[in-house]
């Protein structure tokens, strides 16, 4: 992936986030090479582009999913306004980057708890324990996902026993629930129903 044909900010635009002569190696190969991009404040952006060129990195760089595995390394900054911390600083905790930061995979990966549980999930860590709030959040997530109708009388169930289009949609819960800054989405659609 390079630079000839990103975005630039439109005039007076303000900015949620912005890469910023980001590249990416996985060990000695370059995945992405300085890279300037802005993510304005309340749109949505989209990225467009054969396979293997570089999104899922790109997407990936922006939630710190590449800490996960050893011989991976960020170069630029990712900036994230008003703040403007760069979350790809090695200093910056990856977890306090997801908890601004959300991302909903391609395939689904529900967690091995009940679906209450997967959508309370990262009220939780975040140190909510009001149980009236989580279960207004559970309830608010499920509906934007489209599966409360489908799950409301059994949200003790294992999320597993749904659907896959259901465990995608779940997923979708689970990253609003928290009310992140920016919500990321790789392919989400792929894996659900025509009708979902």
């Amino acid at each position: 992936m390079n630079t000839e044909t990103f975005p630039t900010a439109k005039a007076g635009a303000e900015l949620k986030a912005q890469a910023k002569a980001l590249s990416f190696y996985y060990g000695d190969f370059q995945a992405l090479k300085n890279i300037d991009f802005p993510v304005e404040r309340n749109q949505v952006t989209a990225l467009i582009g054969p396979s293997g060129c570089g999104k899922s990195t790109f997407l990936r760089c922006f939630n710190r999913m590449h800490d996960l595995y050893p011989n991976m390394r960020y170069e630029g900054e990712i900036l994230l306004y008003p703040d403007g911390v760069n979350i790809v600083d090695r200093h910056v905790d990856p977890i306090e980057v997801r908890m601004r930061i959300s991302m909903v995979f391609q395939k689904p990966n529900p967690f091995p708890k009940s679906i209450y549980e997967n959508v309370a999930y990262g009220l939780r860590v975040r140190g909510v324990r009001n149980r009236s709030l989580i279960d207004e959040k559970v309830e608010e997530a499920l509906r934007a996902a489209a599966l409360w109708g489908e799950v409301r009388d059994r949200l003790d169930d294992l999320a597993f026993n749904l659907s896959g289009g259901q465990q995608q949609r779940l997923c979708i819960a689970r990253a609003l629930a928290t009310d992140p800054e920016i919500l990321l989405f790789d392919e989400p659609t792929s894996a659900l129903d025509p009708i979902a």
